[in-house]
């Protein structure tokens, strides 16, 4: 049983965080993002009986993170029935900017070390989807990327892992201009796994994703 002084801590900080939500950061079609009543941290807020899983997202989020690649995990929040079910994270905002781009991000540079760092994921079993510029940030310093937005995500295995990690790697090279040589290494990577060589169709995709490392 709860003591009465946690129910009113609880209900003083509920006071406090819809207060942060009526000024949101941002917000898309199934959550908001608002400051928290922790410092350095913000939170993400599912709408209502939204389909995200918070949980699972929360998890590969974290994976995401613990690579430097997405903002910490601090928290994950699970409400009767899934309504308003949140996740707490770092704020990020101090050190990192917006990236152009009304669809994919205008700058080469990003899209490669995007596709770089989606590789890398695959490698850790996560398929990361909707790259859009919206869900991409970059630091103010050293430009590099960090993905927000783990809500179209999924862990991935066999063939499927094979699969994320050379379609990563073929947009990687097409963002770095080498639109033949991502052509050559998807035939060369489909023919093997439609083939069922999942195998040499997975080390195929690895030769090329360590090729792409090598793009600055």
């Amino acid at each position: 049983m709860r003591k009465a002084g946690d129910l009113i801590n609880e209900y003083l900080r509920e006071g406090r965080l819809a207060a942060n939500r009526s000024q949101p950061i941002g917000a898309g079609s199934y959550g908001v993002v608002y400051a928290s009543d922790v410092p350095g941290n913000v939170i993400k807020q599912k709408h209502g009986y939204g389909p995200d899983d918070f949980v699972t997202e929360a998890d590969l989020q974290s994976i995401a993170a613990d690579m430097g690649i997405a903002p910490r995990v601090a928290e994950v929040e699970t409400f009767r029935g899934g309504v308003g079910d949140r996740i707490e994270m770092q704020d990020i905002r101090d050190n990192y900017e917006p990236v152009a781009g009304e669809g994919f991000p205008d700058d080469p540079k990003i899209n490669v070390q995007v596709a770089q760092q989606l590789g890398q994921l695959a490698l850790k079993g996560v398929r990361l989807e909707d790259r859009r510029a919206a869900n991409v940030v970059k630091n103010k310093m050293s430009g590099r990327p960090m993905q927000l937005d783990f809500g179209i995500a999924g862990k991935v295995e066999g063939s499927e892992q094979a699969a994320t990690l050379a379609m990563a790697t073929a947009e990687g090279f097409e963002a770095a201009g080498l639109s033949d040589v991502a052509s050559i290494y998807r035939a060369t990577f489909m023919d093997l796994l439609e083939g069922g060589d999942v195998a040499d169709a997975m080390d195929v995709a690895k030769q090329g994703f360590s090729r792409l490392q090598k793009i600055k």
